[in-house]
């Protein structure tokens, strides 16, 4: 227990947004999740670590993704990007997703997201370099444009740097509020990011906690703890 404590130095706690099942007659619960170093942020376009990237997926979503057997999906896209011209890509979007904070998810949201990212201010901007801009057709139709055929382009929409971001919230906003205040349309919200540890036990899980855990034998014995085995019933 004492190990425990010592090695918790960092948790990033999230709770769900979707409704509960019904009929699960199951009590709230969380799930307890360690991992070998902290975050150094969580803005995604701000970083280019696995980390961060493994909370972010679960803040934030992206216009494509990858389903179980590794093929590539449309996640915030409606389908996938259509190749209109060597340099013109379209992607037509689902309508009715919000973020967390309320705001609606639209071409407004790629537009910022992706000409955000592409910034060379921006850790995870070298993946991005061949946009150029993207132009808003309609709510929720964009045109990317590149500056040369991108043949990859699909493929690094799924990257966690190229995660959908609030534009009216983020207006104005530097990388360190953003890490501070993460808004996406992910399937959990940031509650907080405390330097404690704290274990609960329950049913199906309600939110999931992140706790740094540096030292590898102590991963590989943390869930034989009573304290584990309770977090995970």
């Amino acid at each position: 227990m004492a190990r425990i404590r010592l090695c918790a130095a960092l948790a990033v706690a999230l709770i769900v947004l979707a409704a509960p099942v019904p009929g699960a007659g199951a009590s709230e619960g969380k799930v307890v999740i360690a991992q070998g170093v902290d975050p150094s942020t969580l803005d995604a376009m701000n970083q280019q670590e696995t980390p961060a990237s493994v909370v972010a997926t679960h803040l934030y979503d992206t216009l494509v993704e990858r389903d179980q057997n590794l093929k590539l999906v449309p996640g915030l896209a409606a389908e996938l990007p259509k190749l209109l011209a060597p340099t013109v890509w379209e992607i037509k979007l689902r309508k009715g997703v919000k973020f967390h904070n309320g705001e609606d998810f639209n071409a407004d949201s790629v537009k910022y997201s992706l000409e955000r990212v592409k910034d060379p201010s921006m850790r995870g901007s070298s993946n991005f370099k061949p946009i150029d801009r993207v132009e808003v057709l309609d709510p929720y139709t964009v045109k990317v444009h590149t500056s040369k055929p991108w043949p990859i382009f699909v493929v690094a929409l799924t990257q966690r740097q190229a995660s959908m971001y609030p534009p009216k919230a983020y207006a104005g906003k530097d990388s360190a509020f953003i890490s501070k205040n993460p808004i996406g349309t992910g399937p959990y919200r940031l509650v907080r990011w405390t330097k404690r540890f704290r274990s609960t036990g329950g049913g199906r899980p309600r939110s999931r906690t992140w706790c740094s855990v540096p030292f590898p034998t102590t991963r590989c014995e943390w869930p034989r703890s009573r304290t584990a085995r309770s977090t995970w019933q």
